[in-house]
């Protein structure tokens, strides 16, 4: 199982990495692309750093060179998952500079996508990290998949735009693709 994860070096990728090879030991290929920004932290994963099946590239998703680097795999074989992780988060930080979140949830969702294309045509899943908060917020009771997306900030608007992304190359190439879209999560390795 040859994995390419997005944003490995942060909180939930991190922990994610760390399901993958406790899971399935030397049997997982972790390519980990992660662009290293404030919670990005290389060393959340130092203890995999030399190992055979793990293999870590510094790069932006939105750079088609980072992630076509990142679409070799591990050993120059190739991925068959994409599990992206990478975003902008947070709605005050999308207040103060919403640009960059478009260009790293939307732009850079449509390149790993693109690339996926190119260098990953038998891709067995495309696993698009969004989030609960794409569907507005509610007074009572909760949402449910089918209920429309109403984001309120630049940082849902974003995660949205880039979950819509993934979506239509579902429905136009075919793609093999999942949308999570979780609540606040928390646990060790998580940014302050």
């Amino acid at each position: 199982m040859r994995y390419l994860v997005t944003g490995g070096a942060g909180f939930i990728g991190s922990n994610f990495i760390r399901f993958l090879f406790n899971k399935y030991g030397d049997d997982a290929q972790v390519v980990n692309l992660d662009k290293l920004t404030y919670a990005g932290i290389r060393e959340n994963l130092s203890e995999y750093e030399g190992k055979k099946n793990y293999r870590f590239v510094q790069g932006d998703i939105a750079v088609p060179e980072d992630v076509a680097e990142a679409y070799k795999g591990v050993d120059g074989s190739g991925i068959d998952f994409v599990v992206n992780f990478a975003a902008e988060t947070h709605v005050d930080r999308s207040l103060m500079e919403a640009a960059t979140f478009i260009q790293t949830d939307v732009q850079g969702v449509l390149v790993l996508l693109e690339e996926a294309k190119k260098h990953a045509p038998n891709l067995k899943r495309f696993i698009q990290i969004s989030t609960d908060e794409v569907y507005g917020s509610i007074d009572n009771g909760s949402f449910t998949e089918t209920d429309p997306l109403q984001p309120r900030n630049p940082y849902s608007a974003s995660k949205a735009g880039g979950d819509r992304m993934a979506y239509a190359y579902a429905q136009t190439f075919g793609m093999p693709v999942i949308v999570t879209r979780a609540s606040n999560n928390f646990g060790p390795f998580q940014y302050p």
